[in-house]
């Protein structure tokens, strides 16, 4: 198992877009209907999934990812379109982190 963060949208619309966006991706290798799975295409891991989204309610869903991937991270800052969302390692409200963070991308000084 990965590491877990909160998403916490701004309001419903564009989390539906943004589902909508991750569904219709490439990436997507399985969605059901609270529960989505993508792959990064070109990492080949031998995991089932490399992030598992599950739908939490209106504004938030629990993001687990499993490893580190540039794909999965500019997938996901497209399929937000310049909206907002919000990131807390395991779901802490006081733990606020950034996209990057989530995917273990390493920020340049």
């Amino acid at each position: 198992m990965g590491q877990e963060y909160r998403l916490i949208f701004d309001n419903a619309s564009l989390m539906s877009s943004f589902i909508d966006s991750l569904k219709s991706s490439e990436a997507c290798i399985k969605a059901r209907e609270r529960e989505i799975y993508l792959k990064d295409q070109f990492l080949k891991t031998v995991a089932e999934y490399d992030a598992k989204l599950i739908l939490e309610g209106d504004f938030s869903i629990w993001l687990e990812v499993n490893f580190r991937s540039m794909e999965l991270y500019e997938l996901v800052q497209k399929a937000l379109s310049g909206g907002v969302a919000r990131y807390y390692e395991d779901g802490n409200l006081n733990d606020e982190v950034n996209l990057k963070e989530v995917f273990r991308i390493k920020v340049r000084s």
